[in-house]
Order: C-alpha cells, then sequence, then structure tokens
C-alpha cells in the first residue's frame, strides 16, 4: 500500500507535441492540450477519434483520463486498448481495460489480462484482486476511493495530481454508481482545481437518500459563497438552509456569509440563534460572534465572547490570537497578551498573523530587537501583507532606522487594500516626515 500511495504522489504528466507522432493539426492538438492542463476534460476529447489519431501513449494516456473522468468508459476502453499494444504494462490502461471487463461482467477476462502480465501490476492486484480472488463490486470501488483519499489527505495541495485523483475517484463511480462517497469526492476535487460549475451540476445530483447529502449542501452554499454576486449567493444559501429545515451547519454557512460581506447584524442573528442550540463547536460560534462584536467596534461584548470561546476550548490558537490582538491595540493587559500569543505561536509557529500579533505585542512592551526579528519573518513569509509591512515600517521608526521606515510605509500604502482601513494612517506618517 505505501508503494502505491507513493505511486500517485510522484506520478506525471509529460505532454509532448511532436509533429510527426499525431494526424491532428497542431492549433488543435493545443487547444485539446490546454483544455485538458485546465481540466475542462469534455472540452479536450472534442473531435477526438482514437480510429483516426496517432498519438504518443503519454498523449494517448490523456485522453484515456479524460474518457474515465466524463464517465465514457466505452471510448476509454478503446484508447486503453491502443496503448497496451505500445506498453502491455500501462498501470492506468489495464485498470480501465479491467474495470471495462468488470461492467460486462467478463470477469475471466480480468483473469486472463493479469496472468498475460509481463510482469505483476501492484496496481491492478490491490484494486481488483484479494487473496488471488477477484473482489465483489463494493470492495472494488472502495479501494480505488483509499488511493485517492489516501493522496488526498498525505499530500500538499500545490503538489497533488488532480488529473489522477479525477480518475481515479471517476473509476470508482464507475465501477459501483451507488458509491456515494466517491460521488462527493469527485465533486469536491473539481471544486479544486476551478471546475466549479461541474462541482455544482455533481453536488445538485445527490440526492436526499444519499448519506454525504447534507455535505453537498454545504459544499454547495459555500460555493455560492466565495462565487456568486451577493444578491445571488444570499437568495441561493437562504434557499438552501430553508430547503434543509433550517439545518444548523447550513445556518452557519448563511452567517458566514453575512460576516465575510460586512453584514454584522444579520450575521450576529443567525449566531445568536445558533448558540442556543448548544451544538459541539459552540466555542467557534462565539468565536464568531466576537469577531461580529469587534468589527461593530463593540470591544467590551467582543471580549466576553473571546474569553467565552477560550472557556469551552482553551488554547485556540486563533482565539488567543484575536483576543490578545484586541488587547495590544489598545495597551492593555500586555503581560497577559505576551504569553497568550507565545502560546498561540507554540501551537501554530507557521502562521504569519500569529507572528505578527506576536511581533506587535513586543513592540508595544519595548522589545523592538524581537519585534523587529519577527515582523522581519512575517515579510519574509507574506511580503505583500500590507498591514505588517505597516508594522515593521513603525518598528524601524521607533529604532531610529527612518529610512527604512519609509520604504515599507511606501510598500504598505501601495498594497493596502480598503478593508485594510490603514491607508489614511499610513499617508499621515509619511506626510509628517516629509513635513519634517
Amino acid at each position: 500500500m505505501i508503494n502505491l500511495i507513493k505511486k500517485l504522489q510522484i506520478i506525471s504528466i509529460i505532454l509532448i507535441i511532436n509533429s510527426s507522432s499525431f494526424a491532428l493539426t497542431s492549433s488543435s492538438f493545443l487547444i485539446s492540450q490546454s483544455a485538458y492542463e485546465n481540466y475542462d476534460y469534455s472540452s479536450s476529447l472534442l473531435n477526438f477519434d482514437i480510429d483516426e489519431v496517432n498519438l504518443s501513449e503519454d498523449s494517448l494516456l490523456d485522453k484515456a483520463i479524460a474518457a474515465i473522468i466524463t464517465e465514457d468508459i466505452d471510448l476509454a476502453s478503446k484508447i486503453a486498448k491502443n496503448i497496451l499494444t505500445q506498453d502491455k504494462n500501462n498501470a492506468e490502461a489495464l485498470i480501465i481495460t479491467a474495470a471495462s471487463f468488470y461492467k460486462e461482467e467478463k470477469f475471466n477476462k480480468i483473469i486472463e489480462l493479469r496472468k498475460n502480465l509481463e510482469q505483476p501490476s501492484e496496481v491492478l492486484e490491490f484494486i481488483f484482486f484479494s487473496n488471488n480472488t477477484l473482489k465483489n463490486v463494493d470492495t472494488i470501488s472502495r479501494a480505488l476511493v483509499e488511493i485517492v483519499s489516501s493522496s488526498y489527505s498525505n499530500n500538499e495541495q500545490r503538489r497533488l495530481n488532480y488529473n489522477f485523483l479525477l480518475f481515479y475517484i471517476s473509476l470508482a463511480k464507475i465501477i459501483d454508481t451507488e458509491n456515494d462517497r466517491a460521488i462527493i469526492i469527485k465533486a469536491e476535487l473539481f471544486d479544486q482545481v476551478g471546475q466549479h460549475q461541474v462541482a455544482v451540476d455533481i453536488y445538485k445530483q445527490v440526492n436526499k437518500k444519499n448519506i454525504f447529502y447534507l455535505d453537498a449542501q454545504n459544499n454547495l452554499a459555500r460555493h455560492y459563497l466565495f462565487n456568486s454576486s451577493y444578491e445571488e449567493a444570499e437568495v441561493q444559501i437562504k434557499s438552501i438552509v430553508e430547503n434543509n429545515n433550517n439545518n444548523y451547519s447550513l445556518k452557519r454557512v448563511l452567517a458566514d456569509f453575512y460576516r465575510y460581506n460586512k453584514k454584522f447584524d444579520l450575521a450576529l442573528k443567525i449566531y445568536d440563534e445558533m448558540i442556543k442550540e448548544n451544538q459541539d463547536d459552540l466555542w467557534n460560534i462565539y468565536y464568531m460572534r466576537g469577531i461580529c462584536y469587534e468589527r461593530k467596534d463593540n470591544w467590551e461584548l467582543a471580549e466576553k465572547d473571546f474569553l467565552k470561546s477560550l472557556e469551552l476550548q482553551p488554547g485556540t490558537p486563533n482565539v488567543l490570537n484575536y483576543l490578545a490582538y484586541g488587547w495590544v491595540e489598545r495597551d492593555i493587559k500586555l503581560d497577559r497578551s505576551l504569553k497568550m500569543l507565545e502560546e498561540a505561536y507554540k501551537a501554530n509557529p507557521d502562521s504569519f498573523y500569529i507572528i505578527d500579533s506576536l511581533a506587535w505585542a513586543h513592540f508595544k512592551k519595548n522589545n523592538l530587537s524581537e519585534a523587529a526579528r519577527l515582523m522581519e519573518k512575517v515579510i519574509d513569509i507574506a511580503p505583500g501583507e500590507a498591514i505588517s509591512l505597516d508594522h515593521l515600517g513603525d518598528i524601524y521608526y521607533a529604532m531610529n532606522r527612518k529610512r527604512e521606515a519609509i520604504h515599507f510605509w511606501q510598500q504598505a500604502l501601495e498594497l493596502a487594500e480598503p478593508e485594510d482601513e490603514i491607508t489614511e494612517d499610513v499617508q499621515s506618517k509619511l506626510d509628517n516626515i516629509n513635513a519634517g
């Protein structure tokens, strides 16, 4: 199993364009290749006819993968047959062929395919066989899901090969059309690669009998939250909540939607309702409500909610950070804030938000060298973070490194977004220096 997952981690697609190796026009090939690389599998197969083109093995494999992801196993099987004439042990072509035989209930053909291999196929064995016996539909489909889930959970997102993840999860769905988990994972993967409409179409097809139905509704609501206009998102998310009996998790998406869009009163109304329901994530709802109060400049209520959140879930890094930073900004409870931020940093040392807060606490305590060291680390991690650039300017100015302070304030001014709410303050600091 370890070797199998390793194979998925290191496998990559190499597309080599050789004008003599295929009959398609260069423009058609480039369009198809571009569509494939952008996870638009249907477009990558447009005008493709296996009987009329002559492609390299790598290019054929791309087509076979695209065919499986679009769930056209007949086309994929034809392509796989062509691949196997060039490479009898091509793992993906073998899996496609075996899957096609399985769908046609030609079980002896799978056993024959296995016997005729020049060398054993670890992937074929894992998916289709157990103790030299052919697995049943459910077990085969679950094995394919396991390949995807194991690879997905043990890799950084940026290193994942989504073409192969979608290939294996689509095979799981083809083998067992009732595999609820495969359906939802396929939609989530399409969401990950930016093919949101494809994901939405899959989410909408998940019926209420599916054990992952509410997950699909939740993901659908979050799709509208992040990818639609305010008006459309509000209508769609409210509709999803109402159609699902005001389900708690879906109601939270609506509250988060209002919070993201700075409609804090609307968000607060929902968070208030959710607190009364007293669910397991109560600590987080207090945290979210506290953020709304803080954004409405009601620090007294925000502070109470952050403290209540920490009472329910002690040591939560983000809550420690938000509360402590609020105190630091107000020049109160600095010693306690510093200890809380050190605890948060220890729990989450890669968060530049927490490092920024810790640096700012040291600045307020006049520990300027440590403040500069930490804030410089923030800038290394997130060089475009305007608030941190402004903070570093303040620290350097306090250290009498005025030229460097001006440089970072200017950068902060150039990169600041309206929601950062620092433009006027930074401009004022620069104006004062120029006036001096």
